[in-house]
């Protein structure tokens, strides 16, 4: 397996000696760069699963962006008519990191003084499997967002799946809210929050978030979108919200700044003021 993938909780399987010497078909792609954004993505034309008769085919694409303050990722795969064959591997993987170092400062604390950081996260994708499930015809799709503070754990912000026939899940909790689900189904969008992790205030700290996007069989897992760094939250030494922060990043980035709104943000807030106006129109008649 591609070092790329070691950062990741989740766990999958390839052949030990190589995608290729194993007689398998596709590739492991892999592209770095000091600025964003930068992108890959390939995709595998239908090949037999075996070679019998009636083996049936496969065919899977994926594609990874990565970017500071923001990560998309998605896999596509599919198993054609017939049946595969026992030692067939059917699986897309898209994966997307970004790392950098932060220092927060304030003049409400002193520097070098405890202090702590939460990381916010702003999710939206999907994840499908639709079907009927039965011998030969199955799908599983999956999802991770992890992160690493200063070079400890890796921490899942949160994890999605889903599988044919099944309700999908994030987390393993109940879904929250801007979420839904149906047969083989999951889609929507949040936030999500990390954990508070231990910093000094005026010295550095590294940061390390992962995408990744998984199918296998007949699936899709679609976060290409974005699963965007949009905030963080800063406290003092006894957990006390501190609002008056500077953050530095050595990318250069600004993940303070307020993000673009997307389109359907904007329908939202043309709709509001087109409230907002009707109310207005309403009260002068009154």
């Amino acid at each position: 397996p591609s070092p790329v993938f070691s950062f990741f909780s989740f766990n999958f399987n390839l052949p030990i000696e190589g995608i290729g010497p194993c007689g398998y078909s596709g590739a492991v792609i892999q592209s770095t760069a000091t600025t964003g954004p930068v992108g890959s993505s390939y995709t595998l034309p239908p090949v037999s699963l075996g070679p019998l008769t009636g083996s049936g085919s496969f065919d899977g694409s994926a594609q990874s962006i990565a970017n500071y303050t923001g990560l998309g990722a998605t896999a596509h795969a599919n198993i054609g008519t017939g049946r595969p064959g026992g030692n067939s591997m059917f699986q897309s993987i898209g994966a997307a990191t970004f790392q950098d170092t932060l220092t927060a400062t304030s003049p409400l604390v002193a520097n070098l003084s405890a202090g702590f950081v939460r990381y916010h996260f702003s999710v939206d994708g999907s994840l499908q499997s639709l079907g009927v499930p039965e011998p030969g015809y199955f799908g599983d799709t999956y999802m991770v967002l992890d992160m690493q503070h200063q070079n400890g754990l890796v921490h899942q912000v949160l994890n999605a799946t889903v599988r044919r026939g099944g309700i999908g899940t994030i987390s393993n909790r109940p879904l929250p809210a801007g979420w839904v689900t149906s047969t083989g189904s999951l889609s929507g969008a949040s936030t999500f929050f990390s954990f508070d992790f231990p910093i000094n205030w005026g010295q550095a700290w590294d940061l390390k978030v992962g995408l990744l996007a998984w199918a296998y069989g007949s699936a899709d897992s679609n976060f290409l979108s974005t699963a965007r760094l949009s905030g963080v939250s800063l406290f003092d030494a006894n957990r006390q919200p501190v609002n008056t922060f500077s953050l530095s990043a050595a990318s250069g980035t600004d993940y303070l700044a307020t993000p673009v709104p997307e389109p359907k943000t904007w329908a939202l807030w043309l709709m509001g003021l087109a409230g907002l106006a009707w109310l207005g129109r309403r009260q002068s008649a009154a």
